[in-house]
């Protein structure tokens, strides 16, 4: 499809490390310090819950809109654009999974969202920079996890612990597993179980398939223990 939308046409004017993606995780490392503070010390539970469900619609809104657009451009391909990864398919169920956001569901989220948007956000598959449609989505949906995340553990108090941490890597496997299916049933690729993604990431240097993926295995471990660190640090501090 011609167009001369800007928003709508391709480019290639991302670039990792680049003057776009540091302002990006500039403005996602900013709002998840802010907001938490602000929200504790200004707005009641009531609107503390309003902008955690705010948030949630619109992420979920930025995956639907986002295939949708793919869709009505004819580039929609049920190999990579399905929200199937673990961010999308996680931003997508938000507003189902944390309308009440309760603890026995953002304890799992905590350690998926955080380990899972990691990689994500610090070497991003992707091309297309400011002002294509596929920018905005992926730091609304990556950067927006991140911030979610953040502000639920700090506004709400629930705080994960070490048996937060094991469940979460069982639901871990548990998803990796319903992909695999996924993935052979569509000869897809989604969560890089069976390939490498084909840009510049982490997995680059952990060895060939399939002996990258017990790679990963250790060393998803190692960061759920990571971002677990913030937390037990907390509480060992104030408590």
């Amino acid at each position: 499809m011609e167009t001369s939308n800007a928003f709508l046409e391709y480019n290639t004017l991302f670039t990792t490390f680049g003057a776009q993606h540091l302002m990006m995780l500039a403005l996602t490392v900013g709002a998840s310090v802010a907001l938490p503070l602000y929200a504790n010390r200004f707005l009641s539970a009531e609107r503390r819950l309003l902008v955690a469900r705010v948030m949630a619609v619109v992420l979920a809104i930025a995956v639907v809109l986002w295939v949708a657009i793919r869709i009505v451009l004819g580039d929609f391909d049920k190999t990579t654009d399905l929200p199937l990864d673990v961010c999308n398919l996680a931003a997508l169920l938000l507003p189902f999974l944390m309308w009440k956001p309760t603890h026995r569901v953002h304890e799992i989220l905590y350690f998926l969202v955080l380990v899972g948007t990691l990689q994500a956000i610090l070497t991003p598959h992707l091309f297309n920079g400011f002002p294509n449609f596929t920018f905005f989505k992926y730091w609304i949906v990556h950067g927006g996890l991140i911030v979610f995340v953040v502000y639920i553990t700090a506004s709400f108090k629930f705080f994960p612990d070490w048996c937060s941490l094991l469940k979460a890597f069982g639901w871990l496997h548990v998803y990796a597993a319903a992909v695999f299916v996924a993935n052979l049933l569509l000869g897809s690729n989604y969560f890089y179980i069976m390939r490498k993604p084909p840009t510049a990431s982490l997995l680059d240097v952990l060895g060939p398939w399939p002996w990258y993926l017990l790679v990963c295995e250790v060393l998803a471990f190692a960061l759920f223990i990571l971002v677990y660190l913030p937390i037990w640090f907390i509480h060992k501090r104030f408590n």
